[in-house]
């Protein structure tokens, strides 16, 4: 594992290790016993599935940073579907204990609609498949155990979608703003640095803070405040593209994360915010302004020290009087821009 992974990444490979050694050993098992008593039909259909587990161990051990290894959970889950309904055939293999683990691995590793479409042809086979071979008696408890696994993995899916999505809003989402928090930049930014090392795509963060809040809590209270902040936050969102991203950064900053965007690209669109805020009017008939620092993505350079850049750009647009734009000494070394450190 590698150490530049965040925790949600982690915990998500870790999860697919788990199930790949839990597959391998009994995929491996199978296989070579079969070779070995000479049954080849069945130990060469069980072989593709001891393949694809090493060849996901193969992405996650030595291509850490790609997700390779989500399509070898898939092919996983595809090549084991046919050695687990054909033991339902044969005699003393027992593939009926195989069909719920089957079904709910596929519940909880593939995409819910492709599991859903996937499961209900894997249980109508096997349902098939077991009253032929098993007898009647034996086929119809087979068959209610399928139906019954079939329906609890569904439900605990469907279940486990709804509250991933929900943890996920209270664990990357601004319970006031609804915008993204800093937890969420770590994830999105790692990705930009990482786009950025293999195929050179630009990108650039805006770092921006609301001029005199403070003053505006003093006066007006903290509910107006927060009604601000929210508006601020829905300005933001409003006036950016659909793929650039929009984060509380903390109080009253906020950070845009622009994706395939340059210096300029990142200068021009603060510059229109800025410009654009001046013509409106916040909650309480207020006029509200922003000072923002811009840094693009530089080589070889830490998450911290590129949202370092950003703010000290945004320090000397607080002491050039605020409401501007001001770029980080780099990009004032690097690039034409106008503005020079005070």
């Amino acid at each position: 594992m590698v150490s530049d992974w965040s925790p949600a990444e982690f915990t998500e490979r870790k999860m697919s290790l788990v199930m790949h050694l839990a597959g391998f050993i009994p995929s491996a098992y199978f296989s070579i016993t079969h070779l070995v008593n000479g049954v080849f039909g069945y130990g060469l259909v069980v072989l593709p599935c001891a393949l694809a587990i090493l060849v996901s161990l193969f992405f996650l051990f030595t291509k850490p940073e790609s997700n390779h290894y989500k399509t070898a959970d898939v092919w996983f889950l595809l090549l084991a579907i046919p050695p687990v309904l054909l033991a339902l055939t044969q005699p003393n293999m027992h593939g009926e204990f195989f069909v719920p683990a089957l079904i709910l691995a596929c519940f909880i590793h593939l995409p819910l609609q492709m599991a859903e479409r996937l499961v209900l042809a894997v249980s109508i086979l096997a349902i098939i498949l077991g009253v032929h071979h098993l007898g009647v008696h034996q086929g119809i408890r087979f068959s209610i155990g399928v139906v019954a696994s079939h329906i609890f993995a569904w439900g605990l899916a469907r279940v486990l979608v709804k509250q991933n999505n929900e943890l996920k809003e209270l664990a990357f989402k601004d319970s006031l703003t609804r915008c993204y928090n800093r937890r969420a930049l770590f994830d999105e930014l790692l990705k930009a640095t990482q786009q950025h090392k293999r195929s050179g795509i630009k990108a650039s963060i805006i770092l921006l803070d609301l001029d005199h809040f403070k003053a505006i809590n003093d006066q007006h209270g903290h509910n107006v405040g927060d009604q601000i902040l929210v508006w601020f936050a829905h300005f933001l969102q409003q006036n950016t593209r659909v793929n650039d991203r929009v984060f509380r950064y903390g109080g009253e900053e906020f950070l845009i994360m622009l994706h395939d965007a340059d210096f300029d690209t990142a200068y021009q669109t603060s510059e229109k915010l800025v410009a654009k805020i001046s013509s409106l009017l916040a909650p309480n008939q207020l006029s509200i302004s922003f000072s923002a620092g811009i840094a693009s993505i530089k080589e070889s350079e830490s998450i911290d020290d590129w949202i370092e850049r950003a703010d000290q750009g945004l320090y000397q647009a607080k002491q050039a009087g605020r409401k501007q734009t001001w770029p980080s000494q780099f990009e004032r070394v690097e690039t034409s821009s106008p503005k020079q450190p005070i």
